[in-house]
């Protein structure tokens, strides 16, 4: 009998294709400047949409027609008027006036954008190869001592100009976060005019307003890889960046189909390995979001129960998502269990150096772990949806959907070790 998380893929499947329709019908309403935000707003309206995928699975489950449970939980709204467009006001003026006079200086460098601390982390082995002088923007407080940044760049904090660099009385009206985010970028572009943009991840929306900013002006942007996500939501397809520096020549096979009109260029994994013992299970939990659900999160604690009793000589530790923790009525289920430990504050660097087998549902570490000489065992219950790629296919891990299909692939997993070609082929 069908249950409600059955149409979690179909409840992304059917937003994204009604969020495309409507995009496409705004035509110039999309319009900034020179630029056409078009994509960066699909992007925003599908993330705004993702917390009512319950409801929708609801409403489903209950006999609704896709169409009409998309109907409850997405509302679009659409332009009643000519779009208008005018000069900056004279508060707007001064402002500009004075934002050039202090980027003056940076003028025509390349700019680098992480929105987050992490993602500042995971762009730092690019910045420190990047012998020019470079600028680093960001949104979050940085204090001295945070980042080992080189001594070729320059961090500006990323804040609210309060300026309107250009108008949109459609996008104003009902988008007004992205309104604000774009004047931004768009006055922080017309300053610095960066002869590249870079940044890390592409699903990030004001990272996929400057590189559409940027495109409009005739610069190009870069966007580096940043694991593989395995479930493809809208934001992660057809990305506004010149260029992807992919992990190996084995993620352009992936990213390809998603985003066609992208450059992709082979780099290496480019983050510290250590060596460790590989002795452990390390399952990577993952909040009830995207693909996964309450129930997901659920199996995936048995599942670390019935393992650590299973293998009683074998350390069963997990990982939190870094944005989530979990609730303290789960973690004591796993008290009476001496070889369950928690690792969610260490390094990822030193939790795949102890770990043998990775288990997850749809995490990067999946794929990254296996440039840490890890076997990948994706624990996929997820009904409709398919995890890709095919690991085993591949030559790369293993893939469970049930937990006697995971306990029957696990003494394989212990024992496996991924071949140093097939390494090279996707981590350079």
């Amino acid at each position: 009998m069908a249950q409600p998380d059955d149409f979690v893929s179909e409840f992304f499947q059917q937003l994204e294709r009604v969020v495309s329709d409507w995009a496409q019908s705004l035509g110039s309403h999309t319009h900034f400047g020179g630029a056409d935000l078009r994509n960066p707003l699909e992007g925003l309206v599908n993330y705004a949409h993702f917390p009512k995928r319950d409801e929708y699975c609801r409403q489903r489950y209950q006999g609704l027609t896709p169409q009409s449970a998309l109907s409850h939980v997405v509302n679009l709204p659409l332009p009643h008027n000519a779009q208008g467009s005018g000069a900056p006001t004279p508060a707007s003026q001064a402002i500009i006036a004075r934002w050039k006079e202090m980027l003056s200086p940076l003028e025509g460098q390349p700019v680098y954008y992480a929105h987050i601390p992490r993602m500042i982390e995971y762009l730092l082995p690019f910045i420190s190869a990047d012998t020019r002088n470079v600028v680093l923007v960001t949104e979050c407080n940085i204090t001295p001592g945070m980042f080992d940044l080189p001594d070729n760049v320059t961090l500006v904090k990323f804040v609210d100009s309060g300026c309107r660099l250009y108008s949109n009385s459609f996008l104003e009206s009902n988008f007004p976060v992205l309104c604000s985010f774009a004047n931004t970028i768009a006055l922080l572009d017309q300053c610095i005019k960066p002869s590249e943009f870079a940044c890390i991840c592409g699903c990030n929306i004001p990272a996929k307003i400057w590189a559409t900013i940027c495109a409009a002006r005739g610069a190009k942007s870069v966007c580096y890889q940043h694991g593989w996500p395995a479930f493809i939501h809208a934001p992660f397809k057809n990305m506004p960046f010149d260029r992807m520096v992919t992990w190996g020549p084995g993620f352009e096979t992936l990213w390809r189909p998603h985003n066609p009109a992208m450059e992709f260029i082979p780099g290496k994994y480019p983050y510290p390995v250590k060596q460790g013992a590989h002795n452990r299970i390390t399952f990577f939990l993952q909040q009830p979001y995207y693909i996964a659900t309450e129930r997901t999160l659920e199996q995936m604690v048995d599942l670390i129960n019935q393992c650590a009793v299973a293998y009683p000589d074998i350390i069963v530790q997990y990982r939190s998502h870094p944005d989530i923790r979990l609730d303290s009525h789960i973690t004591k289920l796993f008290s009476d269990k001496p070889n369950i430990i928690d690792v969610s504050s260490h390094p990822l660097d030193e939790v795949y150096a102890s770990t043998r087998v990775a288990v997850a549902h749809f995490s990067s570490t999946i794929m990254e772990c296996i440039a840490h000489g890890c076997c990948p065992l994706v624990f996929n219950p997820s009904p409709s949806w398919n995890y890709c790629p095919d690991l085993s296919a591949l030559g790369l891990g293993f893939i469970s959907t049930d937990f006697a299909s995971f306990f029957n692939l696990l003494p394989l997993a212990l024992d496996f070790h991924v071949a140093e070609n097939l390494k090279k082929q996707w981590f350079g």
